[in-house]
């Protein structure tokens, strides 16, 4: 009986073992395809700029500005408009923050870029962008001004600069659109009234000559009836002399051209240059040697120490060994070229006169350029 219970007791353990052993093989499985599950979602989670399609291309980009990206738009160069804002609502590159951009441009076209910044009202414009062979591009800020830094994929980094009316606020863009518009307006009046004015005068020019050949009808039936007793006379021109002398002088515009100095930004780039060229160096081997040393000088003992005292005249009694390091030989240590990344200025910062429109100098009326 005794045996029984004991084989039975032994069982129950056995089979408690196996299934906890089981339970916990189950539970560590399930953990693990979670943790890889995560693992491999948390790779699929790459921010994107845009939208990729079978057509599009798609270029590295980095927020280096110090602030958030909050307005990204592309176009092709060839196109009037730029798209919405790629970035949804809410959305903003942060800084150090590297998204894939993803953009469409026409067959042997160029990117024209747009990029503004948080709590800033200015976007700035980069037009004819060639990404044929950029590697990747970093959204940088200098002097108030967005640039981009372009690494090519030959290793080699150009600077881009924004074009020279893209830095201009919103509000002045809308303002110079309402200004041309009421420009365009003024001139839409003004050919109308003109040809107002060029009908009316020819519907009174009309109406003269009827009254005229009316009154020369009745004075040609007076002159058949009297003509044996009084001359011919010619009709008078008085009336139509007066009526050319009464009409205003027209207005002709004498259009000046207006211009205004714009600040051309300095261009340049990064170029490498040579700080130390590459060189080899001969490099002592040492090791520890035993030699003999004058107990008195501290000097080194060349050959047979006991002759050495015997004729000394460093005063050395006795000698002594000691252990010192010694130059056995030597090689040769080479060093490569060493080289830093300069800014080399192509063309400083100057200024240009611009064309902004004309102005007449009789009436001071403006039009665009």
């Amino acid at each position: 009986m005794k045996t029984k219970q004991i084989l039975m007791t032994g069982a129950l353990a056995l089979s408690m073992v196996l299934s906890g052993g089981m339970l916990t093989g189950c539970s560590n499985s399930s953990n693990t395809k979670d943790t890889k599950t995560t693992e491999v979602a948390k790779k699929k989670e790459v921010k994107t700029i845009g939208q990729k399609t079978k057509d599009s291309k798609s270029l590295k980009m980095t927020n280096s500005t110090g602030k958030k990206i909050t307005v990204f738009e592309t176009k092709s160069s060839s196109d009037e408009s730029f798209s919405d804002n790629l970035l949804e609502d809410g959305d903003a590159v942060k800084n150090k923050e590297e998204r894939t951009l993803y953009y469409d441009v026409k067959e042997n076209d160029k990117l024209d870029v747009k990029v503004g910044l948080q709590d800033q009202d200015k976007t700035f414009v980069f037009k004819d962008v060639d990404t044929t062979d950029a590697k990747k591009v970093d959204v940088s800020l200098k002097e108030d001004k967005v640039n981009l830094d372009v690494t090519k994929k030959d290793g080699t980094t150009a600077t881009l600069t924004p074009s020279e009316d893209s830095a201009k606020t919103e509000e002045e863009k809308k303002e110079e659109q309402e200004v041309k518009q009421e420009e365009k307006k003024e001139e839409k009046k003004e050919e109308t009234a003109k040809a107002d004015s060029s009908n009316k005068s020819n519907s009174s020019e009309s109406k003269k000559n009827n009254t005229a050949s009316t009154s020369n009808s009745s004075s040609n039936k007076n002159n058949s009836s009297s003509s044996s007793s009084k001359p011919s006379s010619k009709p008078s021109n008085n009336n139509s002399s007066n009526s050319n002398s009464s009409k205003p002088a027209e207005h002709t515009h004498n259009w000046v051209a207006q211009y205004q100095t714009v600040n051309v930004p300095e261009k340049g780039h990064n170029e490498q240059v040579l700080v130390q060229a590459a060189y080899d160096e001969q490099v002592p081997v040492t090791e520890m040697k035993e030699i003999c040393v004058g107990n008195q000088s501290g000097l080194q003992i060349n050959g047979d120490p006991n002759e050495y005292l015997l004729n000394n005249s460093n005063g050395d009694s006795g000698w002594h060994p000691e252990l010192r390091e010694t130059v056995v030989g030597y090689k040769t240590v080479h060093h490569d070229a060493v080289y830093e990344t300069r800014y080399v200025v192509d063309s400083p910062a100057t200024t240009k006169q611009e064309l902004t429109g004309y102005k007449c100098s009789g009436c001071g009326k403006t039009k665009a350029n």
